[in-house]
């Protein structure tokens, strides 16, 4: 907890990953993290699940495993 902000699951997330399930057809644990990222107003999730460059709601999915990916341009 010291190295990684953790931010709380809510019933506001609950209720908001169900809308992405419903909306983006995403699968429920992606649509938890797409949620609390979409809450807490974070731009970016680094997942591997959900297609590389694609934006929802204005959270920007990115691969870290892309062989595009460099680590050192989000420094």
């Amino acid at each position: 907890m010291l190295a990684w902000t953790v931010f709380d699951t809510s019933a506001l997330v609950v209720l908001e990953a169900a809308r992405g399930v419903r909306d983006h057809h995403l699968n429920y644990w992606d649509a938890q993290v797409w949620a609390t990222a979409r809450l807490f107003q974070l731009p970016v999730v680094l997942s591997e699940d959900v297609a590389p460059g694609a934006t929802l709601e204005g959270v920007r999915f990115v691969n870290p495993f892309d062989a595009a990916f460099q680590l050192a341009d989000w420094f």
